[in-house]
C-alpha cells in the first residue's frame, strides 16, 4: 500500500488586506525580507473572472518568483467552508492578476493570493468576495471522526499522530481493488494541502521532496481547536481533491 503523508507548515491568521506568513517544505522557501505589500480587489463577480493587482506603496508590484512552478496561487474557499478551488491566475501588460472563476455556489468566500517575492519572501493576502448564485446548503458541519473518504473512485484514507513536532498526518491512497496507487508529481510535488479554520485562518503545505516516506509534521503552535484539510494530489494525469476535518 503505497501512502502520501503531508506536511502541514503554518502560515499565520491573515486579516482581510494583510500580508503574512511563513510557508516551509519541499522548494518553497522564506529566502528574503518581506516587503509590505497591498491587494485592490478589482473583481466584478458578475464577469466570471477573478481580477486583482498586488502594491507596492502607490506602485504596481511585479517583482514574482516562482512558488510550485507558479508566480502567483489563489485559493478560493467559502465562509462555511464547503466550496473549494485552488486555481493560477496570470499576470496581464498592466500588472494585474485574472482567472477564469464561477462560484460553484453563491455566497460569502475567502479569497487567499499565495505567491512570494523575487527575494523569496512568502506572501498570503486574503480578500473577501461575495458572489451571486444559489446558496444550497449553508452553514459549517464538522465531521472530525470521518478518516475514510472517495476521490474520483480512489479511496483516501487520513491517518493522524503525533510526533516531537506536534501532530502528524499521513494519506493512504487506494484504487477501486485497494491496491496503492501511484502518485505523480503535480506543481512540483507529489501532493498539495491547504487547511483553513472557521476563522479564516489558513496553512499552506507542501510534502518534503527529500524524504522517500514523505513523513512531515504539524508545529504545535496552532491557532485553532478546529481545520478543514483540502489536500490534492494527481494519478494517472488526474487531479484529485479530498478534505478532512481535524481537530487537534
Amino acid at each position: 500500500m503505497m501512502s502520501l503523508s503531508m506536511l502541514f507548515i503554518l502560515v499565520a491568521c491573515v486579516p482581510a488586506n494583510d500580508s503574512m506568513g511563513q510557508h516551509g517544505g519541499g522548494d518553497h522557501t522564506t529566502g528574503g525580507q518581506a516587503r509590505d505589500l497591498s491587494l485592490l480587489d478589482e473583481t466584478d463577480v458578475r464577469s466570471g473572472e477573478i481580477a486583482f493587482t498586488i502594491f507596492l506603496g502607490n506602485d504596481i508590484f511585479t517583482d514574482y518568483g516562482i512558488s510550485h512552478e507558479k508566480r502567483m496561487h489563489l485559493i478560493v474557499v467559502r465562509d462555511d467552508l464547503r466550496h473549494f478551488s485552488h486555481v493560477h491566475p496570470e499576470m496581464d501588460d498592466k500588472g494585474a492578476w485574472r482567472v477564469a472563476y464561477t462560484a460553484p455556489a453563491g455566497g460569502a468566500y475567502w479569497a487567499y493570493a499565495d505567491f512570494v517575492e523575487g527575494n523569496g519572501a512568502v506572501h498570503t493576502i486574503r480578500f473577501e468576495q461575495t458572489h451571486p448564485g444559489i446558496i444550497g446548503d449553508k452553514g459549517l458541519v464538522k465531521e472530525t471522526a470521518v478518516r475514510e473518504k472517495n476521490a474520483d473512485g480512489l479511496t483516501v484514507s487520513l491517518v493522524t499522530g503525533k510526533d516531537e513536532h506536534g501532530a502528524s498526518f499521513r494519506y493512504e491512497v487506494n484504487n477501486a481493488q485497494g491496491k496503492g496507487v501511484q502518485l505523480e508529481p503535480y506543481l512540483g510535488a507529489l501532493g498539495h494541502s491547504v487547511l483553513i479554520n472557521p476563522g479564516g485562518g489558513y496553512i499552506h503545505t507542501h510534502p518534503d521532496v527529500s524524504s522517500d516516506e514523505l513523513m512531515f509534521s504539524v508545529p504545535g503552535d496552532l491557532q485553532s481547536d478546529f481545520y478543514r484539510a483540502f489536500t490534492q494530489f494527481q494519478v494517472a494525469g488526474n487531479v484529485h481533491t479530498v478534505s478532512f476535518d481535524w481537530a487537534p
